[in-house]
């Protein structure tokens, strides 16, 4: 399903909606929500930009596990692009290739998973944040226990009132968007 010069990215954190992600890598396409089995969305994934929790891709190895994710069509040329706004490397994260179902088909993906040296179970992340992944897991339509479970995540207000704002805004335009609008905010 990946044509030349693409690879197949399954995003569970922040770039589930795709304006999120279109304003990073203008040229991602969404092929469709898929399934992580055996891995479970935790909140642990240590910033060392922020100094946050930030979200993961926990494999637990459990059965019942399930990680909820989009599959995005991504081309050779922005890939490193994503690869410095999600800290791949020093920046605590690790590039996995796993396969997912996508549409009944099983689809070889890439993700990125916290690195152990960047866990910390004691941080929280930031409401902002917390409420990308929210909107972005709404917006995809995934069960509403799962949405839920991630609207109730404790989280913190982040101190950096221009940060926050920005992503406020962000948030704003998240439920009203549509493919039509393109990657821009208005």
């Amino acid at each position: 399903m990946s044509e030349r010069g693409t690879r197949l990215y399954f995003a569970y954190g922040s770039n589930l909606h795709p304006l999120r992600l279109g304003l990073r890598t203008p040229a991602c396409e969404p092929l469709g929500t898929a399934r992580l089995d055996g891995y479970r969305l935790c909140f642990h994934k240590r910033s060392d930009g922020d100094s946050s929790a930030k979200a993961d891709a926990w494999r637990s190895g459990a059965a019942d596990d399930v990680l909820h994710g989009v599959v995005y069509r991504m081309h050779d040329d922005e890939i490193p692009v994503l690869d410095g706004i999600e800290g791949l490397g020093a920046g605590g994260y690790e590039l996995r290739t796993e396969n997912v179902r996508l549409a009944g088909e099983p689809v070889c993906v890439f993700l990125y998973a916290a690195r152990d040296s960047h866990i910390d179970t004691a941080l929280r992340p930031y409401t902002w944040y917390r409420d990308l992944v929210w909107r972005g897991a709404s917006w995809q339509g995934f069960p509403s226990t799962y949405v839920d479970a991630i609207r109730t995540v404790p989280a913190v207000v982040d101190a950096d009132v221009h940060r926050h704002a920005d992503n406020e805004r962000l948030l704003n335009v998240m439920p009203h968007w549509q493919p039509q609008h393109g990657y821009r905010l208005p």
